[in-house]
């Protein structure tokens, strides 16, 4: 029999995806990943190995793909490879695609919804009868664009009560249908243009274009990007309903009914949006920060106004990090073996479009001198041809005598985190036959470092005081004061930040991309939203300018160091650091009265295990509840005697 040619494999596959998904888009797409792999892969797909998948990856990262594009597309060739295996009759056949290996870890994502602002400057320019009518469908009632499309003068029902929500049945994705709620403030645009139309066909899609035809998809988005040039706002229609989300979210909606809303087939679908606008931790931040604050708030002239509506600035943006496109690494331990530094530099590579942009260059310095300590070390001590010769003997040797200099268990960890890294990545190139054991290594269970209840005390009267005759300088200071002390940024975080994410009038910052690229959203005091008005009312604010700036210029890493350093000295806190705030954040919160699963959001913690270190410097919560529970017992005791 004659063997099927790649095209002939892909038709093949682009009919069996149209049986399986005959309602969705999946073919469409998977169809045109697998053409994409064909044309980087010339050879036959029944041919293809695990080295060709990791190459074909590597590349799409390199085309700076996003994480989650780059997980579709290794999804396409997993399902079309198991697909081959069943037409080929060798069920038995190895798939060469690992989701673990080749999709990677992916960023934990918030929705991109708008702030209220931003709906009102949007909605102001929408004049349109209709056009208002599908953005308020988007917007009050969560519906999906392709829903919106596929409306129906039949699927409305007004209820008799004036002041119940109209009610729509709408058909979603994979043909489900489901029932969705408009309140009477988003009926009113769809009344205006349902009302005046004869209805003469009630089973035909309700909204039509110029020419009387169904509005297709493609015209519905081109009508809502029109708006959003006019307004300044980025607006897509799936922010319209992920708006809609935040807002259920945020006035205490149960999930399940969310899911249910929004027409998703699993609750851990819908839970991004709890995550991003949860009112519990809200809540909770500001209980807490209200009473950690009251005993350092400074007497003021009269009562706190709240913090104005940021506006940003039009026309380009000013302050944005200029990054290199690719990493040199040709001055890199030039003495090394061709062998080590093609290695490691080969690691940087690979690794180089999976770091988050902003930190490559820190990222790629930082490991290769760690790994030039490991190396320069081993190569003094003896003769390498290669990393077959590397032992456990030998990174046992270098552990001890970097313990033996006095260097601490931690610092001496990261080095081999560096190396295993890089002896993994080979491994699985092929290029290195087996990892070696890597020794045990006892590390210490320090506390984190936060700020005494005087320290605190002394550093944020010396920030009240700086604000009075403030310049732009002293306001960068405490800018970076308060994203580190009253939002608990990473210092990073703090630098990566850009004015588009502040919602200060709801006094709320969203984190795009934090560590591990996962996203959260942080909460504010009044005053530290007051704070932040203020700073930017001295820097450029276009909407995708750098929040931290000095005369048009982005600040760096060791830049934020040396401010909090220096802001220490200057209120009397000696060793003040960025991560010495955050440890002083965290405690506060935990000390008021905050959860530690509403703490490890706030942080941005993975692992609730990294919240816990925080848990262990609550001694004054652990000696109220201690009181209370022997309190209880007391009084147990006490009725069991009578």
């Amino acid at each position: 029999m004659k063997t099927p040619t790649n095209a002939e494999w892909i038709r093949r596959f682009e009919a069996y995806l149209k049986r399986r998904f005959p309602d969705r888009s999946t073919a469409k797409h998977y169809s045109s990943d697998l053409r994409l792999f064909a044309q980087h892969h010339s050879g036959p797909l029944q041919e293809v190995t695990i080295q060709d998948v990791d190459h074909f990856v590597d590349h799409q990262y390199e085309r700076g793909l996003a994480p989650a594009t780059v997980k579709r597309r290794v999804a396409a060739l997993k399902t079309c490879f198991d697909f081959l295996a069943e037409e080929s009759e060798d069920p038995e056949r190895p798939n060469p695609v690992s989701m673990r290996r080749h999709a990677g870890r992916q960023p934990r994502r918030l929705p991109r919804d708008l702030s209220d602002a931003e709906v009102r400057r949007f909605l102001a320019v929408v004049h349109h009868v209709r056009d208002r009518a599908m953005v308020c469908l988007m917007l009050y009632a969560g519906l999906r664009v392709g829903e919106v499309q596929g409306l129906r003068r039949e699927n409305i029902t007004i209820p008799e009560e004036p002041s119940a929500p109209v009610r729509l049945c709408v058909t979603g994705k994979g043909r489900k249908e489901r029932i969705v709620y408009l309140c009477r403030e988003g009926y009113e645009p769809l009344a205006a243009y349902v009302e005046p139309a004869p209805i003469d066909q009630p089973a035909q899609p309700l909204f039509r274009n110029r020419f009387g035809k169904p509005i297709t998809v493609a015209g519905i988005q081109e009508r809502v990007q029109k708006y959003a040039r006019e307004s300044g706002v980025a607006v897509t229609c799936h922010r319209l309903r992920h708006t809609f989300a935040r807002w259920m979210a945020e006035s205490e909606m149960p999930v399940l009914a969310l899911s249910r809303l929004l027409g998703h087939s699993s609750v851990l679908t819908t839970q991004p949006y709890i995550d991003g606008a949860d009112p519990q931790v809200r809540r909770s931040y500001e209980r807490a920060m209200e009473l950690a604050r009251e005993p350092l708030a400074v007497p003021s002239g009269g009562a706190e106004t709240p913090p104005p509506p940021l506006v940003a600035a039009t026309g380009p943006a000013l302050v944005q990090r200029q990054l290199p496109d690719s990493f040199d690494g040709r001055g890199w331990m030039p003495e090394a073996p061709a062998w080590l530094r093609e290695g490691c530099l080969d690691w940087v590579h690979h690794q180089w479009p999976r770091w988050a942009p902003s930190r490559r260059q820190r990222q790629a310095g930082v490991r290769l001198r760690e790994l030039h300590r490991f190396w320069r070390w081993q190569l003094q001590r003896r003769e390498f041809t290669g990393w077959q010769d590397l032992t456990t003997a030998d990174i046992t040797a270098f552990t001890d005598a970097q313990l033996g200099r006095g260097l601490k268990a931690k610092t001496v960890k990261i080095y081999l985190d560096s190396l295993y890294t890089v002896l993994r990545y080979l491994a699985r190139e092929g290029r290195l036959a087996a990892v070696p054991s890597r020794p045990a290594l006892t590390l210490p269970h320090p506390l984190p470092r936060h700020l005494k209840p005087q320290e605190l005390l002394a550093l944020e009267a010396h920030v009240t005081e700086r604000e009075k005759e403030a310049q732009e300088a002293d306001w960068l200071h405490i800018a970076l004061y308060v994203l580190l002390a009253y939002a608990g940024l990473r210092v990073s975080e703090a630098l990566d930040l850009q004015v588009k994410s502040l919602d200060l009038a709801a006094q709320r910052i969203r984190v795009w991309e934090g560590k591990g690229r996962r996203d959260r959203v942080v909460f504010l005091t009044q005053q530290a939203a007051q704070r932040l008005g203020r700073y930017l009312e001295t820097v450029p604010h276009a909407p995708d300018d750098l929040v931290l700036s000095h005369e048009g210029r982005p600040l760096t890493y060791n830049m934020a160091w040396r401010r909090i350093c220096r802001l220490g000295e200057a209120a009397g806190v000696q060793g003040l650091s960025p991560h010495r705030l955050r440890h002083s954040y965290a405690t506060q919160l935990l000390n008021n009265g905050m959860s530690l699963v509403s703490l490890q959001r706030l942080m941005g913690h993975e692992n609730l295990n990294t919240t816990l270190i925080y848990a262990r410097l609550a001694d004054r919560t652990i000696e109220q509840q201690y009181r209370t529970a022997m309190g209880r017992v007391a009084d147990s005791n006490q009725m069991n005697s009578m």
